[in-house]
């Protein structure tokens, strides 16, 4: 599978997630972390990866599952890519290359799981909860369908969605604080003094949800979002979120991710 991402790709994905994260769109942003041309998001480039290799795994089973992927390095635009495959009977490793093979940008694997006995790691009870207005849900999911029509399956979308919701609603709040206390209390400096990456990204997904096709409508959604920890090193701080969903009073997906802010070098 070979995949390509240029401006347009980029500029459907802010516009769906709001994440307009300046890497992905000044030249000189992209050039401070490694990059000849624009940075692809994270989350955009996952998606055909995540449509592709659950199409391979779930054939058959009825098993809950966690797809996990470390976006070892950021993708430039205009540049192929190839993903590659190991397939095992419970598992699939996959790797995301140059097309020398010579690079190895995204690594990752998806594997069958217990559900229920994987989200006892986890400690929900005192997480505030918010409700998804159903008719935002609607809308989201037809923009989604329209604007990214390869990808077939609800957890992708939930997925999507709920990384929309952390950046609209959620991410100021919960994570710039940290990142300006890490700079020393500077007012200003997202996109100026600290840089964004998308580093590790995890989903959890259960029985329950884990075939149904995008075109499902479900209602009574909820989640949560907190910060699990965060590691600070020498020019950069890393952040460890978690978000659960709930599907009819039910924990049914929980996603993970890493965002790691670094200091710019001017």
């Amino acid at each position: 599978m070979i995949l390509n991402f240029n401006k347009k790709s980029l500029e459907e994905w802010a516009n769906f997630s709001g994440d307009f994260n300046p890497i992905h769109f000044d030249e000189n942003k992209a050039r401070q972390i490694g990059l000849n041309n624009l940075a692809v998001h994270g989350m955009l480039a996952m998606l055909p990866l995540k449509q592709y290799t659950t199409d391979s795994f779930i054939k058959g089973q009825s098993d809950g599952f966690i797809w996990r992927s470390s976006l070892r390095y950021p993708l430039d635009i205009d540049k192929d890519y190839q993903l590659l495959l190991k397939n095992s009977e419970n598992k699939i490793s996959f790797t995301l290359h140059d097309m020398e093979l010579a690079k190895k940008y995204f690594i990752g694997s998806m594997h069958k799981s217990t559900f229920n006995e994987e989200i006892r790691q986890f400690n929900f009870s005192d997480t505030q909860i918010f409700s998804i207005d159903p008719e935002l849900i609607k809308e989201k999911q037809q923009e989604f369908k329209a604007t990214f029509a390869n990808v077939s399956l609800l957890w992708i979308f939930f997925d999507a969605l709920l990384f929309s919701l952390f950046i609209s609603k959620h991410a100021t709040e919960l994570c710039v604080q940290k990142f300006k206390e890490f700079m020393g209390n500077q007012e200003q400096f997202i996109g100026d003094n600290v840089l964004f990456l998308h580093t590790n990204h995890q989903v959890y997904v259960s029985p329950q949800i884990s075939q149904l096709n995008i075109e499902k409508v479900l209602d009574n959604i909820n989640y949560g979002v907190m910060i699990n920890d965060t590691t600070n090193y020498k020019d950069s701080l890393l952040i460890n979120i978690v978000i659960p969903i709930w599907v009819k009073e039910e924990v049914s997906i929980i996603i993970t991710m890493n965002i790691m802010g670094i200091k710019t070098k001017n």
